[in-house]
């Protein structure tokens, strides 16, 4: 009996509007390995939200191809409408941080992962504002220079798209420019289990996987399944002193420097005087009034909340 047809909802925007260059690939590894799928192309992000609601009644398997922000959108949409379907990841984004993770981070590896057909089990984590759920995340949501350099990048690809194509020099300027505006640091409470970290941060990152910033290795420990978050909070630095931090990320070694602290609890509640952005897999998170600012929220975890082919 042949497997069952899949629906692959495809963001040709993903990667500064490289994703669509892969396309062809990616059909040509599914046609070989006898993988039964429909492929649509989605025209807007509300399109994608509305494939991402209609394909979820309609079939078994809903894999997202594009970037981390594809996956984030539509695993909301998946959540927002209590579907119980398997997804999939294609990664034909910018960072792909989140295939990285869960071992697709190829097309060959992702369309094997398909045809193999496993799922399991595993945790995403929910950013609360006053106990209501605005949204969820498979990788990370972060404050401060993440959130910063995100709307940066995003701004600087409406001016000047030859720049944002090139994502790691545009970082580069979106992080001189934070230290110059003196956007960062931020004055935070960090509360988790009964413990309290204080002081000025240059970065609050909360991780459900290992993997942030185009493969710097975050959260060391981070373990998709565990029930637990990883944050790792960087405080006051220089650019310089941060330039180093970055460089130790690469090998996951950054809890060597005396600014990181990496913390493991299930909920952390976060609280400031100034206020601050959020951003969650690539995506700038806004309450449903559309306001991108708030003093206090909770990051937590919500776990085996998501059917995922892996390998």
């Amino acid at each position: 009996m042949p497997a069952e047809r899949i629906s692959i909802l495809y963001n040709p925007s993903a990667g500064m509007g490289r994703a669509l260059r892969r396309k062809l690939k990616l059909e040509q590894i599914l046609r070989h390995l006898e993988v039964r799928y429909d492929l649509i192309m989605s025209r807007s992000e509300t399109h994608l939200r509305e494939l991402t609601r209609e394909h979820a009644k309609k079939y078994g398997t809903l894999v997202g191809a594009g970037g981390d922000s594809t996956f984030h959108i539509m695993i909301n949409e998946i959540m927002a409408a209590g579907a119980e379907v398997n997804f999939g990841l294609i990664g034909v984004g910018s960072s792909n941080d989140i295939t990285l993770e869960f071992g697709v981070d190829s097309l060959e590896k992702a369309c094997r992962t398909l045809k193999g057909g496993r799922s399991r089990k595993i945790d995403l984590g929910c950013i609360r504002e006053g106990g209501t759920p605005l949204q969820y995340f498979l990788g990370q949501a972060n404050i401060g220079l993440g959130a910063f350099v995100n709307i940066r990048v995003a701004e600087t690809a409406l001016r000047k798209p030859w720049l944002a194509k090139r994502q790691t020099l545009a970082g580069i300027l979106g992080i001189r420019m934070a230290y110059r505006s003196k956007s960062i640091p931020l004055p935070l409470k960090v509360d988790a289990e009964a413990r309290r970290t204080e002081g000025d941060f240059v970065a609050a990152i909360f991780s459900n996987v290992r993997f942030w910033a185009m493969g710097k290795i975050i959260a060391p420990g981070a373990v998709p399944d565990d029930g637990q978050l990883d944050a790792c909070l960087i405080r006051d630095c220089s650019f310089l002193r941060l330039a180093r931090i970055s460089r130790l990320a690469n090998a996951g070694r950054h809890a060597e420097a005396d600014e990181v602290e990496i913390r493991r609890a299930p909920a952390f509640e976060v609280a400031s005087d100034k206020p601050f952005e959020i951003q969650s897999d690539g995506e700038i998170i806004r309450t449903p009034d559309g306001r991108p600012l708030f003093h206090k929220v909770t990051f937590s975890i919500v776990p085996q909340a998501l059917n995922l082919i892996c390998p």
